[in-house]
């Protein structure tokens, strides 16, 4: 009976033991290296690489506006974004991702500096970020797509006071 125990247990531990733990610490790898890939489009005011990170069927559900469907619609939204104004992002606490088989919640808190464009006069959409500085607690829901590249599927935020 103990042969037989120590068989099921060296079966699993192979089965689900360092294989499992290198491909979760891959999978962590690639979720950190799409935020800082998203992270330098938003520094750089690079559409293209933004959208990028984003899976086809991306929900935006910003606090207090109506959300948008769609990759596509998600890069019509960010024209007047970045027509308007540069940014940066202020790391407060990294992205942490909780994964979940091919998926995977991920939280962090990033305050947000917005350098308005003068004269610019994009007209922004709502939900767009206005303030010259807005920190926030983020919780997206990221997926792998069918060519098993992570992707943000849910992107949303909750507000929170900045400064003292």
């Amino acid at each position: 009976m103990r042969t037989v125990l120590l068989l099921v247990v060296s079966i699993m531990t192979l089965a689900y033991g360092p294989t499992a733990s290198a491909d979760r610490k891959d999978d962590i790898d690639q979720i950190e290296a799409l935020y800082a890939a998203w992270r330098s489009a938003v520094a750089s005011a690079d559409i293209a690489g933004y959208v990028g990170v984003l899976h086809a069927d991306i929900s935006l559900r910003p606090p207090g506006a109506p959300g948008l469907d769609g990759r596509e619609n998600y890069r019509e939204f960010l024209g007047p974004v970045f027509d308007s104004a540069r940014y940066a992002i202020r790391i407060d606490n990294p992205p942490r991702a909780t994964l979940l088989g091919d998926s995977a919640i991920v939280e962090y808190d990033y305050t947000i500096l917005r350098q308005v464009i003068p004269n610019a006069g994009a007209e922004l959409a709502p939900g767009a970020l206005v303030a010259a500085e807005t920190s926030a607690h983020y919780i997206d829901f990221v997926t792998k797509n069918a060519e098993g590249r992570w992707k943000v599927r849910l992107h949303s935020w909750q507000d929170w006071p900045s400064g003292p």
